[in-house]
C-alpha cells in the first residue's frame, strides 16, 4: 500500500507538471507579465529574443534576461522620470528623460552614469542609428544629437515650439521627428537643418518609423495613423480602426509592424497599409513597444503593465469565464468582411485549441491559436492581409470536438 502511495504521488506529479508545461508553452497572443511595480513604464527596447529593459517614472528602470518574463530593478542614479530607453548593443543602452536627463550603460545596465545633455528640458524621446549617432527630442522644440556615442550632446535648433515626441533616423544623415499638431520635421544633414513636412493633420503626433529611406508611418492621438512612401514628402492618412491615443510605432521586418496606445495594439502586415487590432485583456494606456524579431515582442504602459508576445500577437483571449454548456465554434463575423473578422468559440471544459484557417483547395494558410486554454468564452481576431479574396475555412480541433465554418473575404 505504501509503494502504491508513492507512485500514485509520483504519476500525480508528472501530470502536474506536463499540465503547467503545456500552459506554459502556448504563450500565443499578448500575455500580462509581472513587473514587480506599480510605477508606469513610459519606453521598452528589446536588445535581443532574451534582453529587455523598460523605464518609467522616478528613475525606474528594469531588465529582463529572459524575454520579459521575469524583471529585475536596476540602479539608475537618478529619480527623475525616465520616457524612453533605446539600445546601441547588448552592453551600451540609454535612457532620456525628465529635465534633459539623458543616462548610459556600458556594462549591460550594471552601473549608469548621467550625461550633459546641453540642455533642462524634458526629453520625450531618444534613438540611436548606430553606435555613434544619436538623437533625443522634447519639450519646447527641444532636439539634442550626439555623434560620438553620447560622450557630448549639441542642441540643435527644430525651428518649433512644440513638444516633439517621437524620432528615427533611417540612416546617419537622414532623421524625422513627430510632434504636436501634426508637425513632422526631417533632416538630411546630421540635425543641422530641420524642415517641417505637410501632413495636412492637427492631431499631436506621438512617434514615428521608417523601415527604409522611403517607407516610414507616424501615429498619434485620436487613433491618427499617416504612411509615406516618398521620404516624406508626402503622407497619407490611414485607417486605425479606433480613435484612441496611439503612442508608439515599431516595425519586426519590412512589412510587419505595430502599434501600441489606450487599450490597443495594432498590427500591419503589408507596411502599414492596413492596421488590425489585436486582442488584448488590458484598456489602459500602453505607452511602447518593441519587438526583437517577427515573434517576440514586448509592451508597457500604466500601472506596470508588461506584456509579452512569442507569437507575433497572434492569439486569442477570454471574454467570459462562465462555463458553457456545450462545445461551440461560433459562426464568424462580420462576414462578408474586411480586413478583418472575428471568430469565437465556446469551451465546457480545459482543453488544448487549435484554430486553423484554409482556402478553397484545402491549402492550410495560417494557424491562428494552438493552446490550452480553460473553460469559457473566447474570442480571436483573423485579417488575411495580402491574401486574395475568396472563400476560406475556419476550423478548430480540440481534444474533443471539430467544427468548421465558411468565411468570405472581400476587398
Amino acid at each position: 500500500m505504501k509503494n502504491l502511495f508513492i507512485i500514485s504521488t509520483i504519476s500525480l506529479f508528472i501530470f502536474v507538471n506536463v499540465l503547467a508545461n503545456s500552459e506554459a508553452l502556448a504563450q500565443n497572443g499578448w500575455q500580462q507579465q509581472t513587473s514587480g511595480t506599480a510605477s508606469t513604464l513610459l519606453g521598452v527596447v528589446m536588445t535581443d529574443q532574451v534582453t529587455a529593459y523598460t523605464c518609467g517614472i522616478n528613475g525606474i528602470v528594469l531588465k529582463s534576461t529572459n524575454g520579459g518574463t521575469n524583471w529585475i530593478a536596476l540602479a539608475t542614479g537618478t529619480n527623475r522620470f525616465l520616457r524612453s530607453i533605446t539600445y546601441v548593443n547588448s552592453e551600451i543602452t540609454f535612457a532620456a528623460g525628465e529635465l534633459g536627463t539623458i543616462i548610459r550603460t556600458t556594462n549591460g545596465g550594471a552601473n549608469w552614469i548621467t550625461l550633459n545633455s546641453g540642455t533642462n528640458n524634458t526629453f520625450v524621446n531618444i534613438h540611436f542609428s548606430d553606435t555613434q549617432n544619436g538623437t533625443a527630442v522634447g519639450l519646447n522644440g527641444t532636439i539634442a544629437r550626439t555623434n560620438n556615442a553620447g560622450d557630448t550632446w549639441q542642441v540643435q535648433q527644430s525651428g518649433v515650439n512644440v513638444e516633439l515626441t517621437g524620432v528615427f533616423f533611417s540612416d546617419a544623415a537622414t532623421g524625422y521627428v513627430t510632434g504636436f499638431g501634426g508637425v513632422v520635421l526631417k533632416t538630411t544633414n546630421n540635425g543641422v537643418n530641420w524642415n517641417q513636412l505637410n501632413t495636412n493633420v492637427t492631431n499631436d503626433m506621438r512617434a514615428v518609423y521608417f523601415t527604409d529611406i522611403n517607407n516610414g508611418v507616424a501615429c498619434g492621438m485620436g487613433g491618427r495613423v499617416i504612411k509615406t512612401t516618398d521620404a516624406g514628402a508626402t503622407w497619407s492618412n490611414i485607417e486605425s480602426g479606433t480613435t484612441n491615443g496611439l503612442y508608439s510605432v515599431n516595425f519586426s521586418g519590412n512589412s510587419t509592424g505595430y502599434i501600441c496606445g489606450t487599450g490597443r495594439i495594432l498590427k500591419t502586415s503589408n507596411n502599414g497599409l492596413n492596421w488590425q487590432n489585436q486582442p488584448i485583456s488590458i484598456t489602459g494606456d500602453l505607452y511602447s513597444i518593441d519587438f526583437s524579431d517577427e515573434l517576440n515582442g514586448l509592451a508597457v504602459g500604466q500601472n506596470g503593465i508588461i506584456l509579452k508576445t512569442i507569437s507575433g500577437g497572434i492569439g486569442i483571449i477570454q471574454i467570459s469565464n462562465e462555463v458553457p454548456v456545450k462545445f461551440a465554434l461560433h459562426q464568424n463575423y462580420p462576414n462578408p468582411f474586411n480586413p478583418s473578422t472575428n471568430i469565437t468559440i465556446d469551451l465546457p471544459g480545459s482543453s488544448h485549441v487549435k484554430i486553423s484557417v484554409f482556402d478553397v483547395t484545402g491549402r492550410l494558410v495560417e494557424i491562428i491559436a494552438d493552446e490550452f486554454l480553460r473553460a469559457g468564452k473566447y474570442k480571436t481576431e483573423w485579417n488575411p492581409g495580402e491574401l486574395p479574396s475568396g472563400l476560406y475555412i475556419g476550423r478548430i480541433e480540440t481534444e474533443k470536438f471539430n467544427s468548421s465554418i465558411k468565411m468570405i473575404f472581400l476587398k
